[in-house]
């Protein structure tokens, strides 16, 4: 068996060398991406370190790079708007977004989805880790949500919301490379959706429950219907214009209007917010700074946030590469590439991470491999190739020690899941045991603070009694049962809570030490599935 696995797996190699070229790229993906996942943001030491490394890997990466003029015209015209709208905006998000698009010149998209699972699924489960151990409990909001003021926590990331997004684009990385069917695939379905929940019940973002609902209701429809009849893909490709008709004339309705009050309430404001920016701010060629007197305005809706803030020359672009991809998506009949772009597209109707420095917008990568790989306009032969060297289209060396350990890795992991589908009950039992214990052994040893004093400007709600305390006031507070969260010094407003505040954070607690002793029950599980494995084949039972 192991003969059989090393010899898929050099044909694999044989048939996918990754050239100079890719590697960069993919260099550029995988350091930009860790940065976000990490939770760093513009301004951060740690994260102009991984723009200056990733810029430099793709700058190199588009000289060594060979264009036909039509791919050349595509990465200047756009390269040219990116540095443009950074220029007058002062927002990185135009160009980030510009230089994953262009540099998918001769880059294959599993590749770069393959980095990207490894990359987002690691830094993902560490922030969840650091959380739940306490390493890093990251930004905290108080929120009234369901008739109760409840904490929204972020994991480390800039904003709760920005967390259940995270889980969205994990999800997309993962689904794009699951070659599951029928109902294994319903399954990870199933799967994905229980996650959901659990990722709901600490972020607490409707927004993100929702869309990654969408995103799942979308790779189920698609995996149904083999093939799409015409009223389908009309529907399909009416997805964006849709979009951006409700993104860009809604706001515009008058205030009163029915449907207007309905959708901005559904959305959380976030059509009043738009409205402001739409009429009362200009649309320029090529983007603007805003000085904004209020902090509490904001576009959440990414449409309005690139038209605005970048200009419109490049945003009307973008629009119609997307639309263009998305039909030779349908044509191709491309399912999982179109549940992530349909998916992404419409959840950039309420967040605005598909076209600002969050680095989240994956579905660029199709963009980009269409315009550069596929879209061939000028129907003519014998084009000559415009480039500075051929460096860039030399494969790696095929004996490279990370090809060997990557080798060995695969092998490793295959077997280990091999042993572990023979032992699937003994783990799901395990896990199930371990998590019951965890989760009862918190809910009745736990020694819950009676309430917790924040700071004022981590609440959407005022109340009525705000508390002011000095160090020794905080410690008295501590030794008489509460606990004060993020003191930020005497001077600054903090309000009281208890009640189901506290009640939710024990449910929390229970819930997370039953994440964590799951785990340990499903490794233990593993572990022993791998030592049975072991123990059938020097027993000369393994077939």
């Amino acid at each position: 068996m192991a003969v059989t696995d090393r010899m898929e797996l050099k044909t694999q190699k044989k048939e996918a060398a990754v050239t100079v070229n890719e590697l960069l790229y993919l260099i550029f993906f995988g350091v930009m991406l860790f940065s976000k996942g990490m939770g760093w943001y513009d301004g951060m030491r740690p994260y102009q370190l991984c723009l200056l490394i990733g810029m430099g890997c793709l700058g190199l990466k588009l000289i060594l790079t060979k264009y036909t003029p039509w791919q050349l015209l595509v990465a200047a015209v756009f390269g040219v708007l990116g540095v443009l709208s950074w220029r007058c905006s002062a927002e990185k998000g135009m160009l980030t977004c510009v230089m994953m698009l262009i540099g998918m010149k001769d880059v294959r998209i599993k590749k770069v989805f393959q980095v990207g699972a490894v990359v987002w699924s690691s830094v993902f489960l560490y922030r969840i880790l650091a959380f739940l151990i306490g390493w890093d409990k990251g930004i905290l909001l108080v929120h009234k949500k369901l008739g109760a003021f409840i904490f929204r926590w972020s994991m480390g990331y800039p904003h709760p919301n920005v967390f259940h997004i995270s889980y969205v684009i994990l999800l997309a990385f993962l689904f794009y490379l699951l070659q599951q069917k029928g109902k294994k695939l319903f399954g990870w379905i199933v799967a994905a959706l229980v996650g959901n929940v659990l990722i709901f019940i600490y972020s607490v973002s409707f927004t993100g429950f929702l869309l990654t609902g969408i995103y799942l209701m979308l790779v189920l429809y698609f995996e149904l219907r083999s093939q799409f009849t015409k009223p389908e893909k009309a529907l399909v490709q009416c997805v964006l214009p849709a979009g951006l008709a409700f993104s860009l004339l809604a706001p515009l309705l008058p205030e009163g209007n029915r449907f207007y009050e309905v959708m901005n309430k559904l959305m959380n404001t976030r059509l009043r917010l738009s409205k402001y920016f739409l009429t009362q701010e200009k649309i320029t060629l090529f983007g603007q700074q805003f000085q904004l007197a209020d902090k509490d305005l904001n576009m959440d809706n990414s449409y309005v946030f690139a038209l605005m803030t970048y200009g419109a020359v490049v945003f009307v672009l973008l629009m119609i590469a997307y639309f263009f991809t998305i039909r030779n998506l349908i044509k191709e009949n491309r399912r999982k590439e179109l549940a992530i772009t349909l998916g992404f597209l419409i959840a950039g109707i309420s967040e605005p991470f598909l076209f600002n420095t969050s680095f989240k917008n994956v579905s660029l990568i199709f963009v980009g491999s269409y315009l550069l790989n596929d879209a061939n306009p000028i129907r003519r032969q014998n084009i000559a190739w415009i480039g500075i060297c051929t460096l860039g289209d030399r494969s790696l060396p095929k004996n490279a020690p990370a090809e060997k350990l990557e080798e060995k890795l695969l092998l490793g992991l295959k077997r280990i899941g091999a042993a572990a589908g023979e032992k699937k009950y003994l783990i799901a039992a395990l896990t199930c045991v371990c998590a019951v214990i965890g989760g009862t052994a918190f809910g009745l040893t736990a020694q819950m603070p009676k309430e917790y004093l924040v700071p004022k400007s981590i609440c959407d709600y005022s109340l009525q009694e705000v508390y002011y305390l000095d160090e020794e006031a905080v410690a008295k507070e501590r030794a008489n049962g509460s606990e004060v969260l993020y003191y930020m010094g005497e001077e600054i407003p903090m309000f009281r809570f208890s009640g189901v505040t506290v009640t939710v954070e024990w449910m929390r607690g229970m819930i997370g030490a039953a994440i964590l002793t799951g785990v340990v029950g499903a490794l233990l599980g593993t572990g022993i599935a791998e030592i049975l494995e072991k123990g059938r084949k020097k027993s000369g039972q393994y077939e």
